[in-house]
């Protein structure tokens, strides 16, 4: 009996079967990599720089900011201008340095003045009304900037200016603002498109959790960032489950300032408080934490004129060097741990400066390591 041949397969039937078995493949692809994500937690004071890590991520990771997006960070940059006047103008009467000013001088600043003093006052019960009118004082803000370019730039290079910004500090001003005061003839332009180092440098305050998605070398994250001013913090606790890190970032150029919302809490002495709380949190029990001691360049800077010592909460200081006072401030978080062993085993501590690309790219790929090998041995660990 002679073999019956087998009907050869139809090109169409083949395409679809290909096509099913490719888009099949790509599924359970997407589902081991969904079961092996790894969930990260940007955490941290306000101000910190924690959102600023979280640019830094989308710039080596993510897709290019779209037109809408570098439009929104105009408007930020350019408001940025305002705020860090509004914050600043106040030091001119209390250091007494208004008759300072060379005439024209004095001219400019009485604009600024003039023009920073028209905040939006509208009477605001509800949280949307509320939103409102932060919206609106911000359209304000952008536009004041823009229109007092020259006014900025002369009082801005006066020699009584550099008294007040040597005060900066007291104010809560910040620093890397400085960089918009330079490029302010290009941020007052109309059709002004923000560099990558100005969309870094821009203060948006975060008032909800923020996710991307990531994935590196075949391996997906998945990181949030959240608001870290105090009333921010009672929206942490929806995502604490399921973390495997958590990113503390915390300012080392802050402990001689103030809160915003509380004016009496040294910076530091807050930031240390709210990481005991969150190292010592059930939901981070057995999660590596890697601290990131932001702003270390401002610190370096700040110490030839700042003494630690001179502050109530940390006069036990006897340092005299940069290096001193980093690992003064690593024990001090170190201490926040329940035991010696908890922090030897999932204190991580990086020294950063997150408008640094290059740094954080560095310090990232030391701590993707971490995280990866932690996540690994706790698998090990179930199985």
């Amino acid at each position: 009996m002679g073999g019956c041949a087998s009907k050869p397969e139809d090109p169409e039937a083949k395409a679809l079967r290909e096509r099913t078995n490719a888009i099949e493949k790509q599924l359970e692809e997407s589902r081991l990599m969904e079961l092996t994500k790894i969930k990260l937690l940007l955490l941290g004071a306000g101000e910190s720089g924690k959102s600023t890590i979280f640019k830094q991520l989308r710039l080596l990771y993510g897709a290019p900011r779209s037109r809408e997006d570098l439009k929104m960070f105009s408007r930020v940059v350019r408001g940025n201008v305002t705020v860090l006047l509004k914050r600043l103008v106040p030091l001119v009467t209390s250091l007494e340095l208004e008759g300072n000013f060379e005439e024209n001088e004095r001219a400019a600043y009485d604009k600024i003045l003039e023009s920073i003093s028209g905040n939006v006052t509208e009477a605001c019960t509800t949280p949307v009304q509320r939103n409102q009118m932060e919206i609106k004082q911000a359209e304000i803000d952008a536009t004041i900037s823009v229109d007092l370019k020259n006014e900025i730039q002369t009082v801005f290079s006066s020699k009584t200016w550099e008294a007040v910004w040597a005060e900066r500090s007291t104010v809560n001003a910040i620093d890397a603002h400085m960089l918009f005061i330079k490029d302010l003839d290009m941020i007052s332009k109309p059709n002004y498109t923000p560099t990558t180092q100005h969309i870094l440098c821009a203060r948006v305050r975060t008032t909800n959790a923020v996710k991307e998605e990531y994935d590196i070398d075949g391996q997906r994250f998945e990181i949030y960032d959240v608001g870290g001013q105090r009333s921010e913090r009672k929206k942490w606790m929806p995502i604490f489950d399921g973390s495997d890190a958590v990113i503390f970032v915390a300012a080392l150029s802050e402990y001689d300032q103030k809160l915003a919302e509380a004016k009496r809490m040294n910076r530091m002495t807050e930031a240390l408080g709210l990481f005991k709380s969150i190292a010592n949190h059930h939901a981070f029990r057995k999660a590596p934490i890697l601290l990131f001691l932001n702003k270390k360049d401002l610190f370096e800077e700040k110490l030839l004129h700042s003494k630690i010592e001179d502050q109530k909460d940390f006069s036990d200081y006897c340092g005299c060097s940069y290096e001193d006072a980093t690992a003064y401030f690593i024990e001090k978080y170190r201490d926040c741990f329940i035991s010696d062993e908890e922090s030897e085993n999932r204190l991580f501590v990086h020294p950063t400066v997150a408008t640094d690309t290059e740094n954080v790219a560095f310090v990232w790929e030391s701590c993707r390591n971490i995280i990866l090998e932690q996540n690994l041995r706790e698998c090990e660990f179930l199985n």
